[in-house]
């Protein structure tokens, strides 16, 4: 993906977006990625796209680990009280019965997304 390749090296990355290719429902949007190394400055650049793009939804954004991820704040909570061995079986119950969320999601995404491309490109950290 070329937006997150933008601010730093970026060594994989896996986007949902969109419907379901098997049932067409929609399905929640997230976005994981992992650089080869990033700085602070990086990490400020999506703590600040989910803190201030105009969206109707709260949204997580968690660079604590290996791999960084942004995703409906639901998500995050839901994962934190099952567990995070339970991420599919979250997502496809979300997909399944809650189609409303799932929309309300996506138009969030869509004005992140579009925040992110309008952030000057940042000097990368060294």
């Amino acid at each position: 993906m070329a937006l997150l390749a933008r601010f730093d090296e970026l060594a994989w990355f896996k986007l949902i977006s969109g419907p379901d290719p098997l049932r067409g429902y929609q399905q929640v949007p997230y976005l994981a990625w992992r650089y080869t190394s990033a700085g602070a400055r990086t990490k400020e650049v999506f703590a600040r796209a989910v803190g201030h793009a105009p969206m109707g939804l709260e949204w997580t954004f968690d660079s604590s680990g290996r791999n960084w991820f942004i995703t409906p704040s639901r998500i995050a909570r839901e994962l934190k009280e099952r567990g995070n061995f339970e991420f599919q079986k979250i997502m496809c119950e979300i997909k399944d019965g809650d189609q409303e969320f799932c929309i309300a999601a996506l138009r969030d995404f869509d004005k992140m997304i579009d925040f992110l491309e309008e952030i000057p490109f940042p000097e990368k950290d060294t």
